[in-house]
């Protein structure tokens, strides 16, 4: 399990930074893989939207170092809500594609209107997820290759996107499952987006717009758009399993990582 579980919150307090106007921003480092070594801290964050950071924030995350950010989101999400990063010469990694959209939309003939049709619309689109994302988790797994560390990759929310390349880094290191898992869910307690959403009003969370019947929703509704369920995650790494054998498979034949990428990525981010 992770090194700070034992702690009521310790995990809360030695992974997530403290920011203003922050979403879901904190360190991946400090889990344990099979073999007891420690994911390092201070190489890797995974983080949500960074548009509304404060000057306080900025010379916080002015002193982590940072050399690359890898920008997961659509460039629509970029030009909305961009990244307010406080060193300019930080190298930023994003994916374009023409046909982008919503990720939650198009997934059913209607847009749901119960909790249970917003879980639905969420598992379709994790099980979709592996497909699409491939692209960018490229640019994510090249760049630890290259050791363009300290990095940060983010979506919207920080959550789901964020979520599945977070969990293919841990998973590619050897951290179990299990704490594969708490990682993800960890977002549950790090950040209330809800909050986040009637306080940064012109936030999307990844929707195409501010107006979108899902955002619209009541908040029993649309709980579960804002959740980290960890069935969802389970989901995505099922499909993975079932269409290409292995998380191993995916990442080498859909993402490009190799044995000895692998090896290298594990030597950068391992004690």
């Amino acid at each position: 399990m992770d090194e700070t579980s034992s702690a009521p919150g310790g995990a809360i307090t030695a992974r997530v930074l403290p920011l203003e106007g922050g979403c879901n921003f904190r360190d991946l480092g400090g889990y344990l893989t099979a073999d007891s070594r420690p994911v390092r801290r201070g190489r890797l964050y995974r983080s949500g939207v960074m548009a509304y950071l404060t000057p306080a924030d900025r010379r916080r995350l002015a002193r982590l170092g940072v050399r690359t950010i890898v920008d997961l989101r659509r460039a629509d999400e970029r030009a909305q809500e961009p990244t307010l990063w406080p060193d300019p010469g930080v190298r930023v990694l994003a994916h374009d594609d023409p046909r982008d959209r919503s990720a939650l939309q198009g997934l059913s003939g209607e847009e749901p209107t119960t909790a249970a049709g917003v879980y639905a619309a969420m598992t379709g689109l994790y099980r979709s997820m592996p497909a699409w994302l491939a692209p960018r988790l490229r640019l994510l797994f090249e760049a630890l290759e290259d050791g363009a560390v300290p990095l940060v990759f983010h979506c919207s929310a920080g959550k789901d996107r964020t979520g599945l390349a977070a969990a293919l880094v841990l998973d590619l290191l050897g951290v179990a499952r299990e704490d594969i898992l708490a990682d993800y869910a960890l977002t549950n307690q790090a950040v209330d987006l809800e909050d986040f959403l009637a306080r940064e009003r012109s936030s999307r969370l990844g929707l195409a717009d501010s107006s979108h019947p899902l955002l619209t929703l009541d908040h029993a509704t649309r709980q579960p758009m804002l959740a980290a369920d960890t069935d969802y995650l389970a989901t995505a790494l099922e499909t993975i399993t079932a269409e290409y054998g292995s998380t191993e498979d995916y990442l080498q034949d859909a993402v490009g990582v190799g044995p000895a990428a692998r090896e290298r990525i594990g030597e950068l981010l391992l004690t």
